[in-house]
């Protein structure tokens, strides 16, 4: 697998979405002088990476790029024969490509159950996008052999509904129809972190 670039210098968008807080929360704590920064010319803040490293591992935030490093794109496969849902999808994942983030994607699409079952085995996905409606499958069976499947069962399934879709569905996460952008990055980004 590639290994992917972590900056050297980090503007407060992209410091944030390492520390998973939001742009103000950074410039808040540079301004409180807990976050060494500097200002650019065109007075822009930025953070060194050695700075921000050194902040999260005092304030004890997990740091997403431990977790990025060795790592190739993330493996995507979206089930849908819906072509508005696949295009929503995609755009939001080619746009997520493009920003600062550095997250690649490997995407597969497939509009019916037979060929998933074989993009499974063989893309062995980080990240299913299932129509819940599908034609001619049973979201329930095929949630459940995905999470049967050694191979599989780390895989976030997320769910895309309509108004007839059952509710209770056993998916990581649920998008409803029309997809937002926002939602579909938000669904392929770092799980929330729950404290135990």
């Amino acid at each position: 697998m590639s290994n992917l670039k972590i900056p050297d210098v980090f503007s407060t968008h992209s410091a944030a979405k390492y520390c998973r807080v939001t742009p103000m929360t950074i410039i808040r704590w540079i301004e409180e002088g807990r976050i060494k920064a500097y200002k650019t010319p065109g007075g822009h803040r930025r953070i060194m990476r050695g700075d921000l490293d050194e902040f999260c591992r005092a304030t004890g935030i997990p740091i997403e790029w431990d977790t990025r490093i060795n790592q190739g794109p993330k493996r995507v496969l979206v089930i849908d024969d819906d072509e508005q849902s696949v295009n929503s999808i995609l755009d939001a994942l080619l746009d997520a490509e493009g920003d600062e983030s550095m997250v690649t994607f490997k995407i597969a699409h497939t509009d019916n159950a037979f060929d998933a079952g074989m993009m499974m085995r063989d893309l062995k996905p980080e990240i299913i996008f299932l129509d819940l409606d599908l034609t001619g499958t049973d979201p329930v069976r095929l949630i459940a052999s995905i999470r049967h499947d050694a191979d599989l069962r780390d895989c976030r399934v997320v769910g895309i509904a309509s108004e007839q879709t059952p509710a209770n569905m056993p998916v990581d996460r649920v998008l409803h129809r029309p997809l937002a952008r926002g939602a579909v990055r938000q669904a392929t980004g770092p799980m929330p972190i729950v404290k135990i």
